[in-house]
């Protein structure tokens, strides 16, 4: 059994944290609305499935990880700009066909002036490369936090009458905010 709260002095409505948590979450599924969609000479009746997690808000307040933030965006962006990239880099040898007056030193000057919109181009790719590879080493170094973090989560009490969160050994009651972030300290998380 656990201590009662620190700041009511109650335990009737006292609840462990991970089952606060997973009691937030509802899960539903169903069909949706009748839609008519016409199909040459006549009309298709269809239903959509529908299905989806509801969270509570004391339920979103407890979660004890952070959102995994997704990188593919800007994985794809650094392939289209390498493409774009390339094709910059196709000017200078188009020009080069018709070389401009003045020898070989107008010649590299525009062949350099003409390269300058490919090398910000790929500059830019690899900022976003750098990015990427940013983005999944803090999702690893999250992965690896997941066991401690847990850990001081499964230990926190949640107090419904009073609406915050305390450890069985301590003497104070913290709110959900600050437990969260306690939690995320532990992972090597916090941000």
């Amino acid at each position: 059994m656990t201590e009662p709260c620190p700041s009511c002095g109650l335990l009737d409505r006292v609840q462990h944290v991970p089952a606060v948590y997973s009691g937030g979450h509802s899960y539903y599924r169903g069909r949706g609305p009748v839609v008519a969609v016409p199909a040459g000479d006549s009309v298709v009746v269809t239903r959509s499935q529908v299905h989806g997690v509801s969270v509570t808000a004391v339920a979103r307040a407890l979660d004890p990880f952070p959102p995994p933030r997704r990188g593919g965006g800007l994985l794809a962006a650094a392939v289209v700009l390498a493409l774009v990239g390339s094709c910059f880099l196709l000017l200078p040898f188009w020009a080069s066909e018709d070389p401009p007056p003045g020898g070989a030193g107008a010649a590299a000057l525009g062949f350099a002036v003409l390269s300058l919109p490919s090398a910000c181009v790929y500059v830019a790719v690899g900022v976003l490369t750098w990015l990427y590879v940013r983005r999944l080493r803090a999702a690893r170094r999250q992965r690896r936090g997941v066991p401690a973090a847990k850990q001081v989560w499964e230990q926190g009490w949640f107090c419904h009458r009073c609406g915050g969160v305390y450890f069985a050994d301590s003497g104070r009651l913290l709110t959900p905010a600050h437990f969260r972030q306690l939690v995320a300290r532990a992972g090597g998380y916090d941000r």
